[in-house]
């Protein structure tokens, strides 16, 4: 008899980004696949290899009480009706609603994982928001058989605010990434007083699209050719959105949108800058650039630190310290040979730490202690 796991996400990317290697062993193992997630085309992508949709919106802009109502309502509708025996869930909206959902509505039939890929700004300070988010991590952690942290800043967070049960938590770091989708890139050829530097991230001041018009302003004043191209998609509904009047109004930046596809991009690119101090995962992003050979210059702050190996992959600078990163950043924009350096010693350890492969493996470890058949 087919057996039925459930995959719970805020959208459709977020399956197929890392996760679809995960999709497709189960398919390949005779699961009946379900996604709970946004109707779009990544999701539509995973319909097309066999997995089946259930449309479910969850708002990514806070606390929207409506909303947030309708997706728990919707997800108990889901789990009532496809009965899954396992229950993966990522991002705090999904966490939350989705193990209360699953536990009420199926009771001791199925086993609930989470993956807590980022916190956000969602403690940042102490108001209400934070405290309903913290009581809803409790009530939904406590339900579930196992907890994934992606890094270790957010394990020690959740522990020590009594979060998550002690004997229920485990850490694989980042997402993983596909390293033979990222082929190395020989960049030899490439202009030296006219380098291209390379952020990727979603329109959101936290993720440090201002810093990067600050630090871009300050490089092109020696290298005036410089170009710091700017690839993410908008995010108007967020309270921390950047607008595209303030974007467009930015002299020293090209701004190139959502990416189907950033490999070329990084092919063109000979730094990648990332000076996002949005409470990260392990941002995918830099293990991508890395697996073509690309340093990274980052804040080092919990989730990032994990994906860049100071002095070795590149360089991490005290949070918000914009006149470490510009000193950084320029010294590899003027020192080719220890740019390729690093940028070598990123694709091995993009290789040896962050392929997808050994992410999955990890998983589906996981997923067998708990006594599934996978």
């Amino acid at each position: 008899m087919s057996k039925t796991v459930l995959f719970v996400a805020n959208r459709g990317y977020a399956l197929t980004s890392s996760r679809e290697s995960l999709i497709r062993h189960f398919l390949g193992a005779n699961w009946t696949v379900v996604i709970a997630t946004a109707d779009d085309a990544e999701s539509r992508h995973l319909v097309s290899l066999g997995a089946h949709l259930e449309p479910v919106h969850f708002n990514r802009g806070g606390l929207a009480i409506g909303s947030d109502i309708k997706a728990y309502r919707r997800l108990c509708a889901i789990c009532r009706h496809r009965r899954p025996t396992l229950v993966q869930q990522f991002h705090t909206k999904p966490v939350i609603a989705g193990s209360i959902a699953a536990r009420r509505t199926l009771g001791k039939n199925v086993r609930i994982v989470n993956t807590i890929t980022g916190l956000g700004g969602t403690f940042l300070g102490s108001n209400l928001q934070s405290h309903i988010v913290g009581r809803g991590f409790k009530s939904a952690l406590s339900r579930s058989d196992a907890t994934i942290f992606q890094n270790a800043d957010d394990q020690a967070m959740f522990l020590d605010m009594n979060l998550v049960p002690p004997l229920t938590n485990h850490l694989i770091t980042g997402s993983g990434v596909d390293v033979d989708r990222f082929a190395v890139v020989d960049r030899t050829s490439h202009n030296p007083v006219a380098p291209v530097i390379v952020m990727i991230g979603r329109l959101l001041k936290s993720k440090g699209i201002p810093e990067f018009a600050e630090v871009a302003s300050r490089i092109r004043k020696r290298w005036p050719k410089a170009r710091f191209v700017l690839a993410g998609e908008r995010d108007p509904n967020h309270p921390d959105s950047i607008s595209d009047e303030w974007i467009q109004k930015q002299p020293d930046i090209e701004f190139v949108g959502r990416l189907s596809d950033i490999t070329p991009l990084l092919s063109e690119a000979d730094l990648f800058l990332f000076p996002s101090y949005y409470r990260e995962g392990v941002p995918r992003v830099i293990m991508e650039a890395a697996a073509t050979g690309l340093p990274t210059v980052a804040f080092d702050v919990p989730g990032v630190k994990e994906a860049v190996r100071n002095e070795q992959t590149g360089y991490l600078v005290a949070d918000r310290d914009l006149d470490a990163m510009t000193s950084k950043l320029a010294l590899l924009i003027d020192d080719t040979s220890l740019r390729r350096d690093m940028g070598r010693a990123a694709r091995e350890v993009a290789a040896t730490s962050f392929d997808v492969r050994t992410t999955q493996a990890r998983y589906l470890t996981l997923y067998r202690s708990l006594g599934l058949t996978i």
